[in-house]
């Protein structure tokens, strides 16, 4: 048999293992129990191959033991990539350059704001290391806004309070752009950013972080996360008083070639931040905010406060 018929041969194959766990994912019933089977199944191997992960999406509970002992609870309808990924590899898995890290810092920080939580998986993180710190999760599309509140319950989280509203540069009401299928992995403020295709706008409210946090009292910002698919600019430029007085530590999503870049070296290297890029090797400097292809997230800091 030729090079040529060997490799239809395996692809054909992939496919069809494809086929079957997409199968299994759809018929709730059995989900949970193939799930679980299939993961104790691989786990004297390494744990679960690429195919499996990418296609038997996990429906129901998922839990993952965090460092300082506790647990990491979501839930998930074969809809979250996040919840997903952390049911077949652990906590650590999802964007494995940036969590850890993000969990030494939140450890630290007596208040923390993620700004895009989604489900909460960076919102629980920071809830779990620090119990005696805050956390306010700012997540604005409804269906995405109820599994997170879901999450932190699940959690128990007191110290987590979830906000349905946006970040960014003026209060108001606006568009959210997202897909209008399941539950949308990547919505913005931008529609450029969304491109064309099967597009929803739904208006969300959005809050300049400076008001909105000096209207409840608040005195200090420890720790920023922020993913808002291109709009980042937007959310620190609403937060200049706070980033002034407070310097607080940033982890921050830049996506390469988006246009966020330079505005975010513009506004903050006046104001003494240094800019690291999240590796698997550890934080590397940059002199300027430039996008990465492969790891997106970077930490910005006045100093290391991860040293």
């Amino acid at each position: 048999m030729g090079d040529a018929a060997l490799t239809g041969r395996a692809a054909g194959s992939r496919g069809g293992l494809a086929t079957l766990l997409k199968r299994l994912r759809a018929w709730t019933p059995l989900n949970r129990v193939a799930t679980r089977a299939v993961r104790a199944g691989c786990a004297p191997f390494g744990g679960a191959p690429e195919v499996v992960v990418r296609h038997l999406h996990r429906f129901g509970p998922v839990n993952s033991r965090l460092p300082n002992g506790r647990r990491l609870r979501l839930w998930s309808l074969a809809d979250d990539w996040v919840s997903n990924l952390v049911f077949w590899r652990g906590w650590r898995a999802y964007e494995p350059e940036t969590a850890p890290l993000f969990f030494r810092l939140a450890a630290r920080a007596r208040l923390t704001l993620d700004v895009g939580a989604y489900v909460g998986f960076y919102s629980l993180l920071a809830g779990h290391a620090n119990p005696e710190g805050r956390v306010l999760a700012f997540e604005p599309l409804p269906a995405i806004h109820a599994r997170l509140r879901g999450n932190v319950a699940r959690n128990r989280l007191d110290n987590v309070a979830c906000v349905a509203a946006a970040a960014g540069r003026e209060d108001g009401r606006v568009a959210l752009y997202h897909v209008s299928r399941g539950l949308p992995s990547s919505s913005s403020l931008s529609r450029a950013f969304m491109g064309g295709g099967d597009v929803t706008a739904t208006p969300v409210e959005v809050v300049r972080l400076d008001r909105f946090l000096a209207e409840r009292g608040i005195p200090r910002v420890d720790l920023v996360k922020i993913d808002t698919e291109s709009t980042e600019p937007d959310v620190l430029a609403g937060m200049r008083e706070v980033l002034g007085r407070d310097h607080p530590t940033i982890v921050c999503e830049v996506l390469a070639g988006r246009g966020s870049e330079a505005a975010l070296t513009e506004l903050l290297a006046p104001l003494g931040y240094e800019f690291h890029l999240l590796t698997p090797s550890g934080p590397v400097r940059r002199q300027r905010v430039e996008g990465h292809p492969a790891w997106l997230n970077y930490v910005f800091s006045v100093g290391t406060p991860w040293a």
